[in-house]
């Protein structure tokens, strides 16, 4: 296989470019990171080298298998595994997003569900599930992702849906592309702010299921342009 074929070549562009707008629409922080399946082979993907996302760029890339382990000696985010068994989980997954995002985090301490409420919302589902470590593990885990064991467990409670909460800690999202989790990170985050804000005004009107189906179908389409306005956003603040 061809490391660096143009396909891959893409792929590893657009995880640096993701990486930056995430980072500049204040979505990832220091310890977020963003990963793809192999276009050319789905047993493995790629994940940047452990570093600072803003310093991350297209040859810091490093092709993992999906038990999270590689052959390069560059380091590895201990999280990696979150990547690597949602990928053996679900076949149609092709990017994988770990974040704090900062709307979305009051969800993952409260007992109130991060549910949709605008149709940009559509892709979260009827509601976001929540993954529970003291389930399994008890009250006195480090709350990380640090285990094939423990990120199994995130992947199931993930199961069919877009984005999965884990409890007192982060975020999790899925797409069929860098680009398509890219745009769902970012309105999950307006969701969120929007939820958010509503509650303090009064009873929230909720996404029927019925809109979560049609209306997900029509904001689909609308990738493509979330990413160009964003990766301009990067030109213009001299970022790109």
């Amino acid at each position: 296989m061809n490391e660096n074929s143009s396909a891959r070549q893409t792929v590893f562009e657009e995880l640096a470019t993701a990486t930056k707008i995430l980072l500049n629409e204040g979505i990832l922080d220091t310890f977020g990171h963003i990963s793809a399946r192999d276009p050319e082979d789905p047993s493995s993907f790629f994940l940047a080298q452990k570093l600072a996302p803003a310093l991350i760029t297209a040859d810091d890339m490093v092709r993992f298998n999906l038990d999270g382990e590689t052959t390069d000696n560059r380091p590895s985010y201990l999280e990696r595994y979150i990547h690597s068994e949602i990928y053996k989980a679900r076949p149609d997954v092709q990017c994988v997003l770990h974040s704090h995002s900062p709307a979305v985090l009051p969800y993952c301490f409260t007992d109130t569900p991060l549910r949709p409420v605008t149709h940009m919302g559509a892709f979260m589902g009827e509601a976001v599930p929540v993954y529970e470590i003291r389930d399994k593990l008890g009250d006195e885990t480090d709350l990380f992702g640090g285990s094939p064991s423990v990120c199994a467990d995130i992947a199931e409670s993930l199961g069919d849906q877009t984005v999965v909460l884990m409890a007192r800690h982060g975020v999790v999202n899925v797409g069929n592309s860098v680009r398509e989790v890219v745009f769902r990170a970012f309105y999950l985050e307006q969701e969120a702010k929007a939820l958010t804000a509503g509650l303090q005004i009064g009873k929230v009107n909720y996404l029927s299921p019925g809109e979560v189906k049609t209306a997900g179908q029509l904001v689909g389409k609308q990738i493509d342009r979330g990413w160009d306005h964003w990766s301009q956003r990067l030109r213009q603040a001299g970022l790109a």
